[in-house]
């Protein structure tokens, strides 16, 4: 099996920072590379509010390609915050558990419904509730302990994949997964996610990390 490396430039890099300062100065002082793709945490930065303008703004202005995402717990500002970012980022990426919006309500944002569960999760059944909203990119992130489930999961998406034609992120999590990562996206994975400092699911790899394999695999 050759290793698609064209799916390199579909790795997310997942950061969040303190502040928004605290972002632009890592783009502005290069830490942070302008083209790369980058999953804006923003659940995870230290805010007194709940108000990702600032940031939406400069990714923008910048033209850096992102996904927003924000795991909230209260309803009240999973609403404020995802609609501040409607049609402002280009992907947007929620949890069918927090789905409180109308599919209207994406038409300049590309919708990213994920689903995040565990081993012996139902992944037919998963995507059937998930095709109800008719996301733009179907996302599973699932804690793997077992590869002979993750090989059937795998069969199933990609069956799925090649009769709807849409874009997938299989994402298999596991501090001893990262190798399922690999995998998933020379096989059936259009997006892929990479750690900058800390990881922000387990099994997350470097981008570095991945450059380093694809160029071995390559050969």
């Amino acid at each position: 099996m050759t290793a698609d490396i064209n799916n390199l430039h579909n790795i997310y890099i997942s950061i969040y920072f303190k502040s928004f300062n605290e972002l632009k100065n890592a783009f502005d002082s290069g830490i942070l590379k302008k083209n790369n793709n980058y999953e804006i945490r923003f659940d995870l930065f230290e805010l007194n509010d709940k108000n990702p303008e600032n940031i939406i703004s400069y990714m923008n202005e910048n033209k850096i390609n992102y996904i927003f995402t924000y795991r909230g717990s209260k309803i009240a500002d999973i609403i404020k915050v995802y609609s501040y970012a409607f049609n402002r980022a280009p992907i947007i990426d929620i949890d069918i558990s927090n789905f409180y919006f109308k599919r209207d309500d994406f038409q300049k944002s590309r919708l990213m419904l994920s689903y995040h569960g565990n081993n012996n999760d139902d992944v037919k059944n998963i995507l059937k509730k998930m095709e109800i909203y008719n996301p733009d990119i179907y996302k599973i992130a699932l804690n793997y302990n077992d590869y002979e489930k993750f090989l059937r999961d795998l069969l199933i998406i990609m069956d799925f994949k090649k009769r709807t034609n849409k874009e997938m992120a299989f994402i298999p999590m596991g501090d001893k997964n990262s190798f399922l990562r690999i995998f998933s996206l020379m096989t059936v994975s259009d997006i892929g996610y990479a750690k900058f400092k800390e990881s922000t699911a387990p099994g997350q790899l470097t981008l570095d990390n991945y450059n380093e394999i694809f160029e071995i695999l390559k050969h």
